[in-house]
């Protein structure tokens, strides 16, 4: 799936000789949604975080996670990847969380279907 970056917060943290750096995305890619017509393209926006742990300067732990298509609405996923950077979420607790957001999220899409049917 194509994605880019469009906004992003960072975090780091010190422990002794350990550095946490914690990288928190607001990723952007497109879904078809069906309006009642026909499939249109609507933006799509995701949240990507990284967490890299350095001791004495060299990398010894990367964790990737991202979940595409959250909501069609930059300023809500925005304001997700905001609150999780300051909860200091960890890349493997993303998936769950989102997934029990999934029912609030999800309407997103069925409203910016309706949007775009009354816009043809």
């Amino acid at each position: 799936m194509y994605y880019r970056k469009v906004n992003g917060y960072i975090s780091t943290w010190e422990e002794g000789e350990k550095a946490v750096f914690k990288r928190y995305s607001v990723i952007m890619s497109e879904v078809m949604v069906f309006n009642g017509k026909e499939e249109v393209r609507v933006p799509s926006y995701g949240i990507e975080i990284l967490q890299e742990v350095f001791e004495k300067e060299e990398r010894i732990e990367v964790i990737e996670e991202r979940v595409a298509n959250v909501s069609p609405y930059f300023e809500k996923v925005d304001k997700l990847a905001q609150l999780f950077k300051e909860m200091d979420v960890s890349p493997i607790h993303l998936p769950e969380l989102i997934d029990d957001m999934w029912e609030d999220l999800i309407r997103d899409y069925d409203i910016q279907a309706k949007l775009n049917k009354l816009a043809i």
